[in-house]
Order: C-alpha cells, then structure tokens, then sequence
C-alpha cells in the first residue's frame, strides 16, 4: 500500500511537470503573450532622419523646415483612428504612444512627381522614429505613407469628409495653422502654464499638417 502510495505522487508530479513544460513552451512561442514589437528605426539626428525618407526614394532638403513638440492624443477620435491605420499599414502603430509628447519635424520634398507642395513628416519619441507621413500642403492635397506607392488618404478617399468635424484638424489637413479650440477654465489654466515653460501644444493636436 505505501509503494502504491509512492507512485502514485510520482504520477502526479510528473503530471504537474509536463503541465507547467508545455504552458512554458506556449508562452515563448506567443512572445510572451505580447505584440511584435515596431522595428526601431533611429531619428535622433538630423541625419538619421534624412537618410530614412531617402531610403524611399525622396530627395529632401537636409534641414527640417519646422520643428515643434506634440501630444498623441490620450483617446483616438475617428480621425487620429484612420491616421494610426495608415501609420500600421506601413510598420508602425502611436497607441502604445497615446497621451505621450513627441518631436514633429517637416521635411520638404524636392522632387515629388508632379508636385512641389510635398512634406515629409516624421514623429519621434525619444531616439526613434514612431511614425509620420507624406502630404501635399494643397487645400485639395492628399496624404499618404512613407513609400510613394501607398494608398492616398484624401482627394476620392473620404479622409477629407472623415475630419470635417473639427475645424482645427482640417485646417491641419490643408497645411494650415490649426485654431486652438475651446477650453474650459483649467485646462486654459494648465495650457498656459506649459505654454510659459515652452511645452507642447494640446493632446487634441493632428499629428502632422
């Protein structure tokens, strides 16, 4: 009966053993439960940032045009939803960035085909590169990825009708300065504090324009 009784507890955690070998194995295969992590693609220089949109073929000045600090936006409305899709289809994605202050820098393309209103623009957070796009400053422009063959955002893509309700992310969308939109008395209050120590603009800025 205590041989049986031996046994039977070397069944059982070999049992157990085989259990926790197999949710182990489970685990890693899935990389740890977690999303593949985006490629980093260095932007901390002025050259870093260059040599990257000429690796699609784009000539550009060698100095960014404009330079500001921005916010992702804390929730995604519909607009900055359709934007990070864009940002996904090309290797990126601002989700795990939302609520945080990145770096916009603006780039003008020297020899985009048929148009000389072209931009790059490129966010980064920290040393890298988390995102960004190619844009015509038209008020009729278009706005697509990186890579000159990527799908237009604009003219027939109903991009255009999608931010209609803000006029401070259409205006963006033209290339124009956006207008500020209403707050309430706090955040005037917070605003004007980080405007006073040279901070970014408000999360509920476009992320490029």
């Amino acid at each position: 009966m205590v041989v049986s009784l031996k046994a039977n507890k070397k069944r059982i955690l070999a049992v157990l053993l085989l259990a926790v070998v197999v949710a182990g194995a489970c685990f890693f295969l899935r990389g740890g439960g977690e999303e593949p992590a985006q490629a980093e693609i260095p932007g901390a220089t002025e050259e870093q940032r260059t040599a990257y949109l000429q690796s699609f073929g784009w000539e550009v000045e060698p100095q960014a045009s404009e330079t500001r600090e921005v916010m992702i936006p804390a929730e995604f409305n519909d607009v900055y939803t359709t934007y990070n899709e864009m940002q996904k289809a090309q290797g990126f994605d601002l989700k795990p960035y939302a609520g945080e202050i990145c770096t916009q820098y603006k780039y003008k393309i020297t020899n985009y085909p048929g148009e000389e209103e072209v931009y790059a623009t490129l966010l980064v957070y920290g040393d890298l590169v988390i995102g960004g796009d190619v844009a015509c400053s038209k008020v009729d422009g278009f706005m697509h990825g990186f890579a000159g063959d990527s799908a237009r955002f604009g003219e027939d893509s109903g991009w255009a009708e999608s931010s209609s309700g803000s006029a401070s992310q259409g205006e963006e969308l033209a290339g124009q300065e956006p207008t500020p939109a209403p707050e309430s008395e706090g955040s005037q209050e917070q605003t004007a504090a980080e405007g006073a120590a040279g901070e970014p603009v408000p999360e509920e800025a476009w992320p490029t324009d």
